[in-house]
């Protein structure tokens, strides 16, 4: 289990806390003062190219959600340094606001799996859009968090194939 907690004022999340138990880590945010692991501050990572990206991605379980996965993998793969499913959303998303990862992108999330990490990203330093790079918000399922850098090219790689 991975907890994710968030606390959302008129549909803007404004706290966000992920905790790994495998890993005794702590990520918080708090709207406008920075992201923390461990109450040290965290960054994005500072890949600039597509090259050096490692993204991550999930794996939904309805059809139409593992077909534009398989495109996605399949867009991606020859593009990027490697893909990456670690199987929890939360821990992915924990994951790019300190580093770890470059990117994350998942196809069908809910607001709960997504809320928290979304903070921690764009308080780290990343951004956090749709798949269409339209600004995140509560009710989006489609999304895209990254270092901010491949930002463009991973939401342009995907579109190419009809993932959006």
């Amino acid at each position: 289990c991975m907890p994710s907690i968030a606390c959302a004022y008129h549909g803007i999340v404004v706290v966000g806390v992920i905790y790994d138990p495998h890993r005794d880590e702590m990520f918080s945010a708090v709207k406008n003062q920075g992201a923390t692991m461990n109450s040290n501050p965290i960054r994005v990572g500072q890949q600039e190219v597509l090259g050096d990206a490692i993204v991550a991605m999930g794996s939904p379980p309805g059809e139409e959600s593992l077909n534009m996965s398989l495109l996605g993998i399949k867009a991606l793969m020859p593009k990027v340094r490697t893909i990456r499913m670690l199987g929890s959303a939360a821990l992915m998303l924990a994951w790019v606001a300190n580093g770890r990862l470059t990117c994350y992108w998942e196809y069908d999330l809910s607001s709960w799996d997504i809320a928290a990490g979304a903070l921690l990203v764009q308080e780290a330093g990343g951004r956090f859009s749709s798949l269409k790079n339209e600004d995140f918000n509560l009710s989006e399922r489609r999304i895209c968090a990254s270092n901010g850098k491949v930002h463009d090219a991973v939401i342009e790689t995907l579109n190419e194939v009809g993932v959006e």
